[in-house]
């Protein structure tokens, strides 16, 4: 009897997305410091049963992704406003910051992720193509997201098996799977402004930057947020934006008179005192120089004919 040969199965070839060259990497030299490697991390369900059931997430070095299931959670930090995560939401929490949660609806659920600081991001890895280098990325003490279905699926599924809780094993694979699908399903530029709080200068220079140069007055003042001697921020400045610091500050600070304008701000004296001029003649001739009109014209150019 003849026997018809089953066909054998063949392994495809394993392609790997991201082709940069490690070895070449200035910020991150092997060891490369990934999710699989953080110090701590770590999986944990939060159930609130009644409207007013809270939590308090002490000032330490562990950053915290919070996701919403189900409900909706009330966050809050000194000197901030109260901000409402509601349910498919998820909110990034920076370390070394107080956070109380409490509970808005009955049955509210969410998945906790903690994470050491240490924890690692290159451009590579996380955030593939950096967003447009014309796209400011806006501050956010709290960055919030929609949670995609996929995510959402494998939060749900996290605490299935009971033997694997304890397992650090286990919570690494799943972080770093999760980490993936971030990746996957998030543009760069919405993973650079939700990830903002996990971010230092030498993880990502330029969303650095873009987050943090309304903090500061002057160049010095920027170089000092970013820990850096001012010759070496200059320099890894024009690196990254081909520009001096204090042009491409002026400009941003142009842009933001100018939208400030357009969304209907009319008065010289308010834009003068929230923009730090002291005199009009400064003022005009500074928007001459960066928005070639004078404020007057800006003001009138912007009222519907």
């Amino acid at each position: 009897m003849d026997y018809q040969t089953k066909p054998q199965f063949v392994e495809l070839p394993w392609r790997e997305c991201c082709t940069a060259d490690c070895s070449r990497c200035p910020t991150f030299s092997s060891p490369f410091r990934r999710v699989g490697d953080v110090a701590y991390c770590r999986f944990a369900l939060l159930s609130f049963r009644q409207v007013g059931d809270g939590l308090r997430f002490n000032p330490d070095r562990i950053v915290r992704l919070v996701f919403v299931l189900s409900g909706s959670l009330k966050f809050e930090r000194a000197n901030d406003p109260v901000r409402l995560i509601t349910s498919k939401q998820c909110a990034c929490l920076p370390c070394g910051e107080p956070f109380s949660l409490t509970g808005q609806d009955e049955g509210t659920r969410a998945v906790v992720l903690s994470l050491s600081r240490g924890l690692g991001f290159c451009e590579g890895d996380i955030f593939g193509a950096s967003a447009s280098e014309d796209t400011v990325i806006p501050a956010d003490p709290i960055p919030s997201l929609s949670l995609h279905p996929v995510i959402e699926s494998l939060l749900a599924g996290l605490f299935v098996v009971p033997e694997l809780v304890e397992c650090a094993r286990y919570h690494r694979i799943k972080a770093t799977e999760l980490f993936l699908l971030i990746k996957a399903l998030y543009t760069p530029t919405e993973l650079a402004y939700f990830f903002q709080p996990m971010m230092q200068p030498e993880d990502h220079f330029r969303t650095f930057v873009c987050n943090n140069y309304e903090r500061a007055r002057s160049v010095a003042e920027l170089a000092a947020l970013a820990g850096m001697s001012l010759s070496v921020f200059k320099r890894r400045f024009a690196e990254h934006f081909d520009d001096s610091v204090y042009h491409w500050m002026m400009r941003q600070k142009a842009q933001r008179i100018l939208t400030d304008i357009q969304d209907g701000e009319q008065s010289t004296r308010a834009l003068m005192e929230k923009y730090g001029f002291r005199y009009y003649t400064q003022f005009s001739r500074f928007c001459k120089n960066y928005l070639q009109a004078t404020p007057a014209q800006l003001i009138a150019a912007s009222r519907p004919r």
